[in-house]
């Protein structure tokens, strides 16, 4: 190379360009370098290694590039719910804050943009997704397989579907996968799409049914996150069932209501000994119950001290109005009138 040449950003050679550009987002490349010169456009309009991460200028960006490696819009109302900030749990993953877990405090704007970015002639290099909220058709193409390289795949709230049992289709790429306000139904189904999960985070607001099929346990699940089944019974075999799925877990946050039509009353003894028995390796667990009339009575005959005595991870208890709960760490949401108890120290 004839450095003598080299007067002007532009006329370093492709290569070294490339190099450059790869420490700038999307946004920051189209602000700072395009339309200098049209050389300079077409290398970046085919840089194959683009990341997106802002709501910012989006009809130019999507126009001028021409593939995505990452697209990462964050979701602007993730820390407002109920006056307490998100905080971060010691050894845990921090994953699972992408979105509250009180999921009746998140309010997120439909981003209409979204189905004109992320397509699969110009994502065809996408490895990482997250967005607040996507649409069906969103959806469809992500487990249709149509974006092959996604390892990292956070899609927020997003419209109701179902999912069909005849697709054979299995997406062993993905390790990470948030997925809110679906049907319980498609729990099952996307167990079988994505076999090779590290993360979960699933949020359907109604009941799961029973599975349909043999579903094999996924042993690369370190981090799940289940939030606002209904009508659960702890008792019957689904707890138990539901567990087994995931033999490692290392955290575990659960967020369930108590079934009215089938009235149960909890047995903590029992319940921690189907953790025991199923998750040997958990550190971090998140139980929140919402609780029948019945089973709020007859957890106060349940002692606090009594209760931190049968399983380690049972340490802080936590009740407001018919909710229980229950963590290993010292997170506790502050609510007026809530009543909380910490396990003694030594």
């Amino acid at each position: 190379m004839d450095c003598s040449k080299v007067l002007h950003l532009e006329d370093l050679p492709v290569e070294i360009l490339i190099e450059i550009f790869d420490y700038f987002t999307a946004n920051e490349i189209y602000l700072l370098f395009s339309q200098l010169n049209t050389r300079l456009n077409m290398i970046l309009k085919s840089l194959p290694n683009v990341i997106l991460m802002s709501k910012n200028h989006l009809d130019s960006i999507l126009t001028f590039f021409h593939s995505f490696k990452a697209i990462h819009i964050p979701n602007m109302n993730r820390d407002v719910f109920c006056g307490v900030k998100l905080r971060y749990v010691n050894n845990g993953h921090r994953l699972l804050h992408i979105y509250p877990s009180f999921d009746h405090y998140l309010y997120s704007e439909p981003f209409n943009k979204l189905e004109d970015i992320i397509r699969p002639n110009i994502c065809s290099q996408l490895r990482s997704l997250s967005v607040p909220n996507s649409s069906v058709k969103l959806i469809k193409l992500i487990f249709n397989g149509e974006f092959p390289r996604l390892e990292i795949c956070h899609l927020g709230e997003c419209e109701r579907f179902v999912l069909s049992f005849s697709s054979t289709i299995q997406l062993v790429n993905v390790r990470q996968l948030s997925i809110r306000n679906q049907n319980g139904s498609n729990f099952e189904k996307i167990l079988s799409i994505f076999p090779s999960l590290v993360f979960l985070d699933f949020c359907c607001k109604d009941a799961i049914p029973s599975f349909t099929s043999t579903t094999r346990c996924l042993p690369s699940m370190k981090y799940l996150r289940i939030t606002r089944l209904r009508n659960f019974l702890f008792h019957n075999g689904q707890f138990d069932f539901l567990l087994s799925l995931f033999p490692n877990l290392r955290q575990f946050h659960l967020t369930v209501n108590q079934c009215r039509l089938n009235i149960e009353i909890l047995q903590m003894e029992q319940i921690a000994i189907y953790l025991r028995h199923r998750l040997p390796c958990l550190k971090i667990l998140h139980l929140h119950i919402y609780m029948t009339e019945l089973g709020r009575l007859s957890h106060q005959e349940i002692h606090p001290k009594i209760l931190f005595q049968i399983n380690p991870l049972f340490k802080y208890l936590s009740v407001f109005r018919t909710l229980l709960m229950i963590n290993s760490y010292g997170y506790l949401p502050r609510y007026l009138y809530t009543r909380g108890f910490a396990r003694p120290i030594g």
